[in-house]
C-alpha cells in the first residue's frame, strides 16, 4: 500500500502527518487505512533506517480528529510539538474557525489560537520543580539547584512542565560538553527520561538553547523551561523568543535567523503572571512530503 504523507518539523522535532482524507481520496474513496494498523504503520514510517524517521505519527481527519503514535507504535496524547505541527497543515487545509484550530483528540479537544498566518499559540499549563514537585511562580527564587553524581556536581534547574526538562547555563557546564552534560542528566534521574537543555539569554527577550532527548513535546517543553529558568535568574522577562542552535552555527542567534525563513525553527514563550501558565507560540514547517510503501500487513 501507498501512503503519502508530510514531514513537518518545529524546531528540528520532526512529525510525519497523514491526511485521512487524501488517503481515501488516493483509494477511491474506500477506507484505505484502519485504525487498528495505525500503530504499527507508525513504528514502521518513524524507523529511521528503513521509514522516514520522525518523533511519531500523526494521523488527521477531516473534522480535526487526531490521533498521534510514537515511534514505538504507541498511542500519544495530543502533544504541543505535534499539534504545532498538525496547526499548519490544518491552516493551510482552510480549517479555522472564529480564529482557533480545535483538534480532537483521546483526551478530548485541544484549541490553538491563530495568531496570524502560520502563527499559532498553545497553553502549556504550569511549571513545577521535579525535585520537589512545587509550583513554580515568576517570582519563585533558588529555581537553579546543584546536583551531584558520579562525583561531578553541576547547577542546574530541573523543571516538570508537560516533559521533565534539566536547564542549565553554559557557565555551569565547566569543562562538561553538551553530550557529557546529556549522559550526566540521565544519569542523576533515571526513569525519567528527561530533556537536556542549555539555555542562555542573548538579549533580555531572546535565549539561545539546545537540547537532546525527551519526547513529543521536548521543543515546547524545553523552550518553557529555558523561559523559566532565565527569567528566575533575572536574565529576562517574561516574555522571550527561544531559538534552537543547529549544527555548525556555535550558537549564532544571527545565523539561526537566517535559516529560519518561515519561522519554524524558533518558538516565543510567554509566562502569565496572573494565571501562572506558559504559553508557546510557533509554527511547524514543512520539510518535504512524499510516498511510504507499507508492506501488505499495514491495511
Amino acid at each position: 500500500m501507498t501512503i503519502p504523507f508530510y514531514k513537518i518539523h518545529i524546531a528540528g522535532n520532526g512529525f510525519i502527518l497523514i491526511d485521512l482524507t487524501a488517503l481515501e481520496a488516493a483509494n477511491k474513496g474506500k477506507p484505505a487505512l484502519e485504525s487498528t494498523s495505525w500503530p504499527l504503520l507508525s513504528r514502521l514510517i518513524c524507523d529511521k533506517r528503513y521509514g522516514v524517521g520522525g518523533s511519531g505519527t500523526m494521523f488527521l481527519a477531516a473534522d480535526n480528529t487526531i490521533r498521534i503514535f510514537t515511534p514505538k507504535g504507541k498511542s500519544s496524547p495530543a502533544d504541543e510539538d505535534a499539534l504545532l505541527c498538525a496547526a499548519r497543515f490544518a491552516f493551510d487545509s482552510g480549517r479555522v474557525v472564529g480564529g482557533k484550530i480545535r483538534f480532537n483528540g483521546i483526551t478530548g479537544p485541544r484549541d490553538l489560537s491563530v495568531l496570524g498566518a502560520h502563527q499559532f499559540a498553545i497553553d502549556l499549563g504550569s511549571p513545577f520543580s521535579l525535585l520537589d514537585g512545587r509550583v513554580l511562580l515568576p517570582q519563585s527564587e533558588h529555581l537553579v539547584e546543584s546536583i551531584e553524581f558520579s562525583g561531578t556536581s553541576l547547577s542546574c534547574s530541573a523543571i516538570h512542565i508537560r516533559e521533565n526538562v534539566v536547564t542549565a547555563f553554559p557557565r555551569a557546564l565547566g569543562t562538561l560538553d553538551f553530550a557529557g552534560f546529556s549522559a550526566l542528566v540521565r544519569e542523576a534521574f533515571p526513569g525519567k527520561s528527561p530533556v537536556s537543555c542549555v539555555a542562555q539569554a542573548i538579549t533580555e527577550d531572546t535565549i539561545m538553547a539546545r537540547c537532546s532527548g525527551g519526547g513529543e513535546a521536548s521543543i515546547c517543553a524545553a523552550a518553557a523551561a529555558s523561559l523559566a529558568t532565565a527569567h528566575c535568574a533575572g536574565q529576562c522577562g517574561t516574555e522571550a523568543v527561544v531559538m534552537f542552535e543547529t549544527r555548525g552555527n556555535s550558537g549564532d542567534p544571527d545565523r539561526e535567523l537566517e535559516l529560519d525563513r518561515d519561522n519554524s525553527r524558533r518558538v516565543a514563550v510567554s509566562w502569565d503572571t496572573t494565571e501562572n501558565e506558559i504559553r508557546a507560540i510557533g509554527s511547524g514547517g514543512y520539510l518535504f512530503e512524499g510516498s511510504f510503501y507499507a508492506p501488505d500487513s499495514v491495511s
